[in-house]
């Protein structure tokens, strides 16, 4: 089934998950200022997650349909989550899962309804080995599954490796390329995922 991208975002439910494929900044912008527009105009609560600053390209054009990250009397705002770089932790993926989850957590403890994730992975994403790269992004749509949360995920497709595609389309149930929304043919269930990477291996176990 295929749809377009900003139909999609007029009909998102809680537990949806997605994963929007880029090729540029550009696109990348776009689709993000549409999801977090959407979101607002729901009443969800809004929230950018990365580890790096919401790009200037990203403001601009949300600013342009008055949205900020600062909350003023004239504008609708999103929150704005900066997570630490995991690199050199021990039991990175783990403590990487654990910084999203009790940052969401104070957000679904307001009770305000559901809550629009947007996550960009920067480069730091991609130090993640493949396995841990699944782990995590299994963990991140089961967080999404057992949550009132619309979570969208932003990957550069020039950064995605063929083994990391896999790892995508198995993960997320809903892609995005080219503004077109597809059903991915890969999806599992990831508490299957989850539950096969902890018998191979010690690292996800705390």
């Amino acid at each position: 089934m295929e749809n377009s991208v900003f139909t999609c975002f007029n009909s998102l439910n809680e537990h949806e998950h997605i994963c929007h494929l880029y090729y540029d900044d550009s696109e990348c912008y776009e689709i993000a200022t549409n999801f977090l527009l959407h979101g607002l105009e729901s009443n969800n609560k809004c929230v950018y997650m990365s580890d790096r600053p919401a790009p200037l390209g990203l403001l601009s054009r949300l600013s342009g349909h008055g949205i900020s990250k600062f909350k003023s009397s004239n504008k609708k705002a999103f929150e704005e989550i900066l997570i630490n770089n995991p690199i050199k932790e021990s039991k990175k993926a783990q403590s990487f899962i654990n910084k999203v989850r009790s940052k969401i957590e104070v957000f679904l403890n307001e009770d305000q309804g559901p809550i629009r994730v947007l996550m960009v992975h920067s480069d730091n994403f991609y130090y993640f080995t493949n396995t841990e790269s699944l782990w995590i992004r299994a963990y991140l749509d089961k967080i999404c599954l057992e949550n009132p949360i619309i979570l969208m995920n932003q990957f550069n497709v020039d950064r995605i490796s063929s083994k990391d595609l896999i790892s995508v389309l198995k993960t997320h149930p809903t892609l995005v390329e080219k503004n077109i929304v597809y059903q991915s043919p890969l999806y599992l269930d990831p508490e299957a995922i989850i539950k096969d990477l902890e018998k191979e291996t010690e690292t996800f176990k705390a």
